[in-house]
């Protein structure tokens, strides 16, 4: 477990962004599981990570990642009240197809903000903290698609693809008293998938015959956050549908 010194210690708390649902509720779910006290981040879902947040014995936090500003006072309001934060987990994100040609500037500019300026604005709000302490764990999450393109999603695997490189580029900055990691799912059963991914058509085409689940993916998560002597990893749970 990450920044816990001892039996008498408080629970390390981690903050996950983009906690309200999918990939980010199995992870708060996961890490209270774990023994952590979980800081639920939403944008707009109140209701849903309140709920959460009670089930995980947390608290929830309303903060756009795409807003810096907003995610340096949630850092600190999450220290303030729940105690310093020993892994950040930075999954706050959105899913669009569309073509090339129909892409705006803003949504372009609304892809990147969120993906990888998410990531970014929570890794600079927590990073000096982390320092004064002497350890911290941050797990960004990106998309098997950043590994190998999609049609109609050329600003989603930007953004992921991107969100990997910083990824590298922090663990290399902040070694070593940061561990920065990043996980990178295949298909896994969110609202965010589309339809035509979750038929037993599509499972055939994975050789572990089946997309994953939310749970395995914050296992990976958990697993990779609490892994002393691992950083700058890209960890891939995708089924097998991306080897490398």
């Amino acid at each position: 477990m990450v920044g816990r010194a001892g039996a008498e210690a408080r629970p390390p708390v981690a903050l996950v962004t983009g906690a309200s649902s999918g990939i980010g509720r199995a992870t708060a779910e996961a890490f209270a599981a774990a023994g952590y006290r979980v800081a639920v981040n939403h944008r707009g879902s109140a209701a849903a990570a309140a709920a959460l947040a009670r089930t995980v014995g947390g608290r929830a936090y309303r903060a756009d990642v795409a807003d810096a500003g907003a995610v340096a006072a949630m850092v600190a309001t999450v220290e303030g009240e729940l105690g310093p934060i020993a892994v950040a987990v930075c999954n706050a994100g959105f899913y669009e197809e569309q073509p090339l040609a129909e892409v705006s500037d803003a949504r372009w500019e609304r892809m990147l903000r969120v993906h990888l300026g998410g990531c970014f604005h929570v890794a600079r709000a927590v990073v000096p903290r982390m320092r004064a302490r002497g350890e911290g764990s941050i797990v960004t999450v990106a998309s098997e698609l950043a590994l190998v393109g999609g049609v109609g999603v050329a600003p989603y695997v930007a953004a992921k693809a991107a969100v990997i490189g910083l990824s590298r580029a922090l663990a290399r900055e902040l070694a070593p008293l940061i561990r920065v990691n990043v996980v990178v799912p295949g298909p896994v059963d969110t609202p965010l998938l589309p339809d035509r991914d979750k038929t037993p058509a599509y499972a055939r085409t994975v050789p572990l015959g089946r997309i994953g689940t939310p749970r395995e993916i914050a296992a990976a998560i958990v697993h990779i956050a609490e892994s002393r002597w691992t950083t700058g990893q890209v960890y891939s749970p995708n089924g097998g549908l991306v080897i490398q």
